[in-house]
């Protein structure tokens, strides 16, 4: 793996950020606009301008959410603008490997994340008063373990969509949300009926959000969460990997490869 390579990558996706009006608003405008209705939503619960404790919960679900759905996005709408742009085969006419792509992509979107992490959380401020950076050192441990979850989530939509082709696409924006009702991003997971907590207890972001909730909220830090969600995102980055490497199999042996750019 070159470090020269990944770093073209960052490059080459920095400068189409900063020339696409649909990843700015995709990426920090909808972020802050849902913060926004969020937070009204917890004053409205608390029937005054503080947002009591239920609320408090709600915005912290919102702040931290972008970590995920922005880490997540980045992963897979970087491989589909180069598809829409018909590049995404030539990239690798050169030595750059899928997991040079992959790796930068991750960098990418993790800068972005942490970007739209501290916008949501000085607008939370801002309205509310609530500061995540009473968090202390945890604050990075939260983002970092949530970015690493959007990546496992990412490398399965990636790999989805060279399975099917880019009429997929609606994947990379849509499918991670399935995560927020069952993952405990607004809620303890308590509430679900005991099946659909099977299922939450295989998300990382369960046990993070729990975790956030419980030192913001009651001042407890919970250190066996945040090992819980340490060892899942492993997992998850892991089975993330090994389906976008049977896809990709997949795909240069029938040569739907290169139709992914048509």
């Amino acid at each position: 793996m070159s470090a020269n390579r990944i770093v073209y990558i960052l490059l080459h996706t920095w400068y189409h950020f900063i020339h696409s009006m649909e990843t700015w608003v995709d990426i920090f405008w909808n972020t802050t606009v849902n913060l926004l209705i969020f937070i009204f939503i917890a004053k409205l619960i608390a029937g005054g301008s503080a947002v009591g404790v239920e609320g408090a919960g709600l915005i912290l679900g919102m702040v931290f959410w972008n970590a995920v759905w922005v880490g997540q996005y980045n992963v897979t709408i970087g491989a589909l603008w180069e598809m829409w742009s018909k590049s995404f085969n030539t990239l690798f006419i050169t030595p750059l490997t899928m997991e040079e792509f992959i790796v930068g992509q991750m960098i990418s979107g993790a800068l972005k994340s942490i970007i739209a992490v501290v916008i949501s959380a000085l607008v939370a401020y801002w309205l509310t008063g609530l500061s995540v950076i009473t968090l202390g050192w945890m604050l990075p441990v939260y983002v970092f373990e949530l970015l690493a979850f959007s990546w496992g989530i990412g490398l399965m939509v990636l790999a989805l969509i060279m399975r099917l082709g880019t009429d997929a696409a609606s994947l990379s924006w849509s499918l991670v949300f399935l995560v927020q009702p069952f993952g405990g991003v607004f809620y303890a997971v308590t509430v679900l009926p005991d099946a659909l907590q099977k299922i939450a207890a295989l998300f990382p972001s369960t046990y993070i959000f729990a975790a956030i909730r419980a030192q913001y909220l009651d001042g407890v830090l919970e250190t066996g969460n945040t090992w819980r969600a340490l060892g899942l995102d492993a997992v998850w980055i892991l089975l993330g990997y090994i389906a976008l490497r049977l896809a990709l199999r997949q795909t240069l042996t029938s040569g739907a490869f290169a139709r992914l750019s048509e």
